[in-house]
């Protein structure tokens, strides 16, 4: 537990919480928000709907863990219409989140967490979906929300704001463990 956490402090995210895994809920309500499609993956990867599984098998999976640290990247916009901070705070999540899980990697941990990011999986240029199998089913990972979890909820019970106030954007991933 000491190893994941202190690997999660050396990537330098802006706020870390922690709480229960058995305090993440999947719902429902927040997979259907995926077929909305806003990010034109619906249904187009393993890692989103309805590729990357059903939420039920995944909240099973998730339940086998004890402890859940809720990790986030926050930027603060110039205004509203600032999207250059958006995509700029985007990316250092992602790449915060990648460095977190190739040190959990090499620290022999990997097979020993799961993680769930804040966007879709970037494994491979191209995914297989749905023609053949995920290349890498052990590196892939499906977001918050493609997972049903409703992220606003989790970052309450981790003890981190989801709002950091007017003109800020947060973007949250997860990692649980025993």
């Amino acid at each position: 537990m000491n190893t994941v956490m202190e690997l999660i402090e050396k990537q330098g995210f802006d706020c870390v919480g922690t709480c229960a895994a058995s305090d993440l809920k999947v719902l429902e309500e927040v997979r259907h928000m995926c077929e909305a499609d806003r990010c034109h993956k619906y249904g187009k990867t393993w890692a989103c709907p309805p590729g990357c599984g059903d939420i039920h098998d995944i909240e099973r999976q998730m339940h086998e863990y004890s402890y859940c640290a809720v990790v986030q990247s926050v930027g603060q916009l110039e205004d509203e219409f600032d999207g250059e901070t958006i995509i700029e705070t985007s990316a250092k999540q992602n790449e915060r989140f990648y460095k977190l899980l190739e040190d959990l990697d090499a620290a022999g941990l990997g097979t020993e967490v799961m993680s769930l990011s804040t966007a879709q999986c970037r494994n491979c240029k191209t995914c297989t979906y749905p023609d053949e199998p995920c290349r890498f089913p052990d590196k892939r990972f499906v977001s918050m929300s493609a997972s049903g979890v409703l992220v606003a909820e989790t970052c309450r019970k981790a003890g981190i704001p989801y709002n950091h106030g007017k003109n800020t954007i947060a973007y949250t991933s997860c990692v649980l463990y025993n």
